[in-house]
């Protein structure tokens, strides 16, 4: 049976309850979180820490018909507690009980979160141009970049097929937000990933698993500030 990818783009546009973390001061993941999972708990030390990124992680598929929740990354039993002197420190602590996790300061100190699971194919497609449309969300960003030709043509030939919007909380008026238009040329879909987070500053989760003969992706873009 060919082998298909669903490409699930979820925004979460929550709010953080966490408060920011100044310079040198410690901080713990926040007692009221639900840090049941890896995911939970990088999307918590992003928030209280206000930081930009990327993650990989892998998962499992799930069928119970939530576009938010249908690849549910690994669950995390004992996440650890703290206190963190830093957002480095607090990733470290992640990768010794998520033995496949991984973490880095890319060149330019952007971090990035990696399960050595989760192949890579999808983000490495090399675009000429990415065409973004003036969304004022990052989901809308996000979109863009699954709608370049090359990731249509990707999609074609390896018979994946086209994902999901969900976004519940779009604003009522687009009246005077900042909106992300123009052209991007010659990146990877990781680096037009990276542009949409730098724009709507937070960071991106790419989740991945594996269901019968099929792959199952979710792409998810996060807020920070």
């Amino acid at each position: 049976m060919i082998r298909r990818l669903t490409i699930l783009v979820v925004l979460a546009l929550l709010g953080s309850s966490a408060a920011q973390v100044g310079s040198g001061q410690d901080f713990r993941p926040s007692p009221k979180a639900s840090l049941t999972n890896t995911e939970n708990f990088v999307q918590e030390i992003f928030w209280v820490t206000h930081s930009s990124g990327s993650a990989t992680m892998s998962g499992t598929c799930m069928a119970d018909g939530r576009a938010d929740n249908q690849v549910v990354s690994d669950s995390l039993p004992h996440p650890p507690e703290g206190p963190f002197h830093s957002i480095d420190e607090a990733l470290t602590a992640l990768s010794r009980v998520a033995p496949h996790l991984s973490w880095a300061r890319d060149a330019k100190g952007v971090l990035r979160i990696r399960d050595d699971r989760v192949p890579d194919d999808v983000l490495r497609i090399h675009l000429q141009r990415v065409h973004f449309r003036g969304g004022v969300q990052p989901d809308e960003g996000i979109w863009d970049v699954l709608r370049s030709p090359e990731v249509r043509a990707y999609f074609q030939k390896n018979h994946i097929e086209d994902g999901l919007m969900y976004n519940p909380l779009a604003p009522t008026s687009k009246k005077g937000l900042p909106r992300l238009k123009g052209d991007l040329r010659d990146v990877s879909v990781a680096e037009a990933f990276d542009y949409v987070v730098r724009f709507f500053p937070g960071w991106w989760i790419y989740k991945e698993c594996p269901n019968g003969p099929f792959r199952r992706v979710l792409v998810r873009p996060v807020l920070v500030r």
